[in-house]
């Protein structure tokens, strides 16, 4: 009977938690979110980070071997006339001839078709890989670079002879002699940055670098 009734005073007990009690309680709650956010975020980062970096390997790698294809198959002019490979060739752009309809000529347009410009240019517009095959003079206009890749930091060519020598592009020897010292010209080297940050955790970063034998030359 006591049991009883000390049970059922338990149950009309109205007295709630102290003060203390409350306080107590939400600082450990505090703690538990704070750890569990901590948590959270620090997986969020690490999940952002590994998603940034392999979209930069992939825009890095994607643009690369179009780059390295079409830059080994450059070709002459109008053998045995015009024997140049490339109508630019400085640190930041590259132009080149490709022989599309296999006619030995490079022009733009050509015989094919339908009809097709052979001549193939890349350069930075902004953080953005183009790519200008519309163009008809001996330099790519920016109006007419179609993307190849995005979030892209840096692009550099940079000119080797047989020996392995570095051929300056604006050197005294190339501005003297522009056509001789394109002549020769026997590898490039090709060095590619992408950086993609989405906002969240650090920037995924890659960089790569091929160096190119000329197939034509």
């Amino acid at each position: 009977m006591r049991t009883v009734v000390k049970r059922m005073r338990l149950l009309m007990d109205e007295r709630g938690f102290t003060l203390t009690e409350m306080l107590v309680t939400i600082i450990i709650m505090m703690i538990v979110f704070f750890a569990l956010f901590s948590i959270f975020d620090m997986s969020l980062r690490v999940f952002s980070y590994a998603n940034n970096k392999v979209e930069a390997v992939e825009s890095a790698r994607v643009a690369m071997e179009k780059m390295e294809r079409e830059i080994r198959q450059a070709y002459v002019y109008n053998r045995p006339t015009d024997m140049h490979l490339f109508d630019q060739w400085t640190s930041n752009q590259i132009r080149f001839g490709n022989d599309l309809d296999g006619n030995g000529i490079i022009a733009c347009p050509n015989t094919s078709s339908p009809a097709q410009c052979e001549k193939i240019g890349y350069q930075l517009d902004g953080s953005t890989l183009g790519r200008d095959n519309t163009s008809t003079g001996a330099t790519n206009d920016v109006a007419n670079l179609q993307p190849v890749a995005e979030n892209v930091q840096n692009l550099t060519f940079t000119y080797y002879d047989r020996n392995g020598n570095e051929i300056d592009p604006a050197g005294p020897e190339a501005i003297a002699d522009p056509v001789g010292t394109e002549a020769n010209i026997d590898r490039v080297q090709v060095s590619l940055e992408v950086s993609v940050d989405q906002g969240i955790g650090n920037p995924g970063t890659q960089t790569l670098t091929s160096v190119i034998d000329l197939r034509n030359r």
